[in-house]
């Protein structure tokens, strides 16, 4: 399954509500104010870290975030193809707003 994360967990439980649910060979896509958990050493970024599943971060939400060079090397930053790619391999899409 894809999850979708629109909302900064600084402004809502979204991300919480999120993890709650992650199954193995479950993807994570952060968009919109949910990329700022991409900054490192935030108490949010260690939750998803570790978390066991792969996370992408969308380029375009990076850069209107002025975020660039700023967020983690090891999470993954994809454009709007990247996006259709990946809504194209998962049967299933749960968005968290």
């Amino acid at each position: 399954m894809l999850h979708t994360v629109t909302r900064s967990p600084f402004q809502s439980h979204s991300l919480a509500q999120c993890l709650q649910f992650i199954c193995p060979g479950d993807e994570i896509l952060l968009l919109e104010d949910a990329v700022i958990v991409a900054v490192s050493k935030n108490i949010y970024f260690d939750l998803i870290k570790n978390i066991g599943v792969k996370i992408y971060l969308l380029e375009a939400d990076i850069i209107a975030r002025g975020l660039q060079g700023k967020c983690d090397k090891d999470l993954d930053v994809i454009d709007y193809k990247g996006f259709v790619l990946l809504t194209e391999q998962h049967d299933q899409h749960m968005k968290w707003a």
